[in-house]
């Protein structure tokens, strides 16, 4: 049984009802395949699981969808990913069926936050949700996999606080509009705010030698910024948080403050003048 659901709308409006739309109707089970004209969307609903065919064939196109050429005239615009507007797609959609090296279950691995991973998630050759799941296994989420639900059991006590769910940094759905998208701008905010000022440059230093030379401005879109920032997150966590508890962290933080405060009395004495502006960091333990 199929229903078929004609809307007309302007362009502008046209993101935002999509995703509400499409969200009601995966809530109740079903599958979603779509097709946007100038002035109207056409959407087919049937029954179906999140790993049908019609959910597979959509998410074919998320990892390819932003490779775009710096060297063209523009950025590619993404077109909304239906797949992910299932409330169960990060729990269900396929991960690690490809070249990237990730899976949902246990803790981050060394193989999994490599720099030819990192270079993957830079270049779109891994889908968004991809991303998202090597993002949460740094930050102490776990997936329960006999309740196939993310659960933020060894997540960093102060992420915890204000995420004790996973957030979707990238934007899975592609819909940029404000009231679907702000949760996933203000999530990728916070977490580059997690970055300290040392650490902010570590995309570039890990992936010069592989041959990356970043992106042009021309170039830029929201999915490939927030893949950078995420995959910047990364290559931050591998070589500054990862293998210490919370407690080690802490003492390791207040051993560097007392240093640099010793090394400021020092320049003051010497009467050398001393920049005491720090970018605001919110770490995430």
């Amino acid at each position: 049984k199929h229903i078929i659901i004609i809307i007309t709308m302007t362009m502008t409006a046209w993101p935002t009802a999509l995703a509400a739309l499409t969200i009601a109707l995966l809530s109740q089970g079903g599958a979603i395949a779509f097709q946007i004209s100038q002035q109207s969307l056409a959407v087919t609903c049937a029954s179906s699981r999140c790993n049908s065919p019609v959910h597979r064939l959509l998410a074919g196109s998320d990892a390819s969808a932003d490779k775009s050429n710096d060297d063209n005239d523009g950025p590619i615009i993404l077109q909304p990913f239906v797949p992910a507007m299932d409330p169960k797609y990060s729990a269900c959609g396929p991960v690690g069926e490809g070249d990237f090296i990730i899976s949902r279950t246990g803790p981050p691995t060394p193989e999994e936050m490599s720099n030819e991973q990192i270079l993957k998630i830079v270049k779109s050759e891994c889908t968004d949700l991809e991303v998202n799941t090597l993002v949460w296994k740094c930050l102490g989420y776990r997936f329960n996999e006999e309740e196939e639900k993310w659960e933020p059991t060894e997540v960093f006590p102060n992420w915890k606080e204000r995420f004790p769910n996973p957030p979707d940094f990238i934007g899975m759905q592609r819909v940029y509009s404000k009231d679907i998208d702000e949760p996933s701008l203000r999530s990728t905010q916070a977490l580059v705010r997690s970055i300290p000022t040392a650490n902010k440059q570590g995309l570039k230093q890990q992936l010069k030698p592989l041959g990356w030379k970043g992106f042009t401005m021309k170039g830029l879109t929201p999915n490939k910024t927030r893949r950078a920032q995420s995959a910047n997150w990364i290559i931050f966590f591998r070589e500054e948080l990862f293998g210490y508890t919370v407690e080690e962290l802490r003492e390791r933080r207040r051993l560097r403050l007392e240093a640099e405060a010793a090394a400021e009395a020092k320049m003051k004495e010497e009467g050398k003048e001393v920049d005491t502006w720090k970018a605001p960091i919110k770490e995430v333990y």
